[in-house]
């Protein structure tokens, strides 16, 4: 009896278990850099292997020799982040014991959306939590930023889309929007899908009574969706616009780290492939991967379509993330918790922790800021196995999303409704 009832409790409480004790070590690591905060915080911390953005952001907006300034976000400061993330690194200045208190409120607000994706995930396919709550880089990179919150919203948004739960799905695509703006991708996907089957019943294939409710199913997405957006970044467009949207001009502005790009730039020369190329491309290949999945959604049958958007919206994270001008090492968590929402088999998942850690042992052991680096072969193949890596992935994807045309849809997580949505 209690061997049998152990064993459903493990299933149900292990993946939290394991993510928070994971996200736990992580932050009480990088704790040890609180001691570096009102010093040269980024050089000291780097070449420690804690530096996290949260001391870092924190030491650079609010605090003064002596003191803790308040400057309101976007009003009074610029930030290179969108308003939410932005928001998220303010409000805990506000509270009593400076950096401490400021670094534990960010690892309680990482722990909490971490803890919901997972719970997200076991509804939507029950296997994929292991790729969350199981991962080397929530150890690793967990704490570096604040991206498992953007990864919250990301997870929202296509799970609450295959509930029908349609207005959840699009006011969380716009939070994550307005956080990170990378979940920004599961709204051409949604909108390819509700709008594919307005247009069937439009077309005669359904009743008009058919044609009025998917006609609501859009809207019930769509305004949403813009009215959070508008919400979050209009009021703060109008106070100070230029400091609202300063996080699109320094990425913008931006050298390349650590890309795709860093080995043809230094065969070809900055001039053949500089920032203002890099930009370009990187855009046109993430507006082609757009494109492809929404077009692929639209075009597959409508009990397949949910599995479509989760292959589409991992198709689009892969290839961004692929082909970004900067790489920092937490951004690999996006890759997993897309390839969690596809479903993708466990191999990608080994092949990711294998290279989050490696990345990890490049970007934080090896590299150091103040001295002649003599390992930029380690990060050369990183470069090139993250590359080949993705590359493979996008291939099992597209073929999944050519097959999906043409094959009924299969239960996800055992639930027929999740994707009949």
């Amino acid at each position: 009896m209690i061997r049998s009832a152990a064993g459903p409790a493990a299933a149900r409480w292990g993946p939290y278990a394991l993510a928070g004790t994971l996200l736990l070590v992580d932050y009480l690591w990088l704790s040890r850099s609180l001691s570096l905060v009102g010093t040269h915080y980024g050089p000291s911390a780097l070449d420690r292997g804690d530096y996290n953005d949260v001391l870092s952001l924190s030491s650079l907006h609010y605090l003064r020799p002596g003191h803790i300034i308040h400057p309101i976000p976007y009003v009074d400061d610029r930030i290179e982040y969108p308003v939410l993330l932005g928001l998220t690194l303010w409000l805990p200045t506000w509270l009593p014991g400076g950096p401490a208190t400021w670094f534990a409120a960010a690892g309680v607000l990482t722990a909490a959306a971490t803890f919901g994706s997972i719970a997200l995930l076991r509804r939507h396919h029950p296997a994929s939590v292991w790729w969350i709550a199981a991962s080397p880089a929530l150890l690793l990179d967990g704490g570096i930023n604040w991206d498992l919150i953007g990864i919250f919203f990301l997870v929202g948004g296509v799970v609450w889309l295959g509930e029908r739960r349609l207005g959840l799905s699009g006011a969380s695509t716009a939070l994550g929007t307005c956080f990170k703006l990378f979940p920004v991708v599961v709204a051409p996907m949604a909108v390819a899908a509700l709008g594919s089957r307005w247009s069937r019943a439009r077309s005669g294939r359904a009743t008009a009574p058919g044609t009025d409710a998917a006609g609501r199913d859009v809207a019930r997405w769509v305004v949403p969706f813009g009215a959070v957006s508008a919400v979050v970044f209009v009021p703060f467009l109008i106070l100070n616009a230029s400091n609202t949207l300063w996080f699109i001009r320094f990425n913008d502005l931006r050298p390349q780290k650590d890309s795709l790009w860093e080995l043809p730039a230094r065969v070809l020369g900055s001039t053949l492939v500089g920032s203002g190329t890099i930009n370009a491309l990187s855009l046109v290949a993430v507006v082609a991967a757009v494109a492809y999945g929404a077009r692929m959604v639209w075009l597959t049958p409508e009990p397949a379509q949910f599995r479509s958007v989760t292959l589409a919206t991992a198709l689009t994270m892969v290839v961004w993330m692929g082909v970004n001008k900067v790489w920092n090492p937490q951004y690999i968590l996006w890759v997993f918790a897309a390839s969690a929402l596809a479903g993708m088999p466990a191999r990608f998942g080994v092949a990711l922790g294998a290279l989050s850690v490696y990345d990890y042992g490049f970007e934080f052991i090896l590299r150091r800021p103040d001295q002649h680096n003599p390992y930029l072969w380690v990060g050369y193949i990183m470069e090139v196995a993250r590359t080949v890596l993705f590359v493979l992935m996008v291939v099992w994807v597209v073929a999944r999303l050519r097959a999906g045309r043409h094959a009924p849809a299969e239960p996800v997580g055992g639930n027929p409704a999740a994707v009949a949505t």
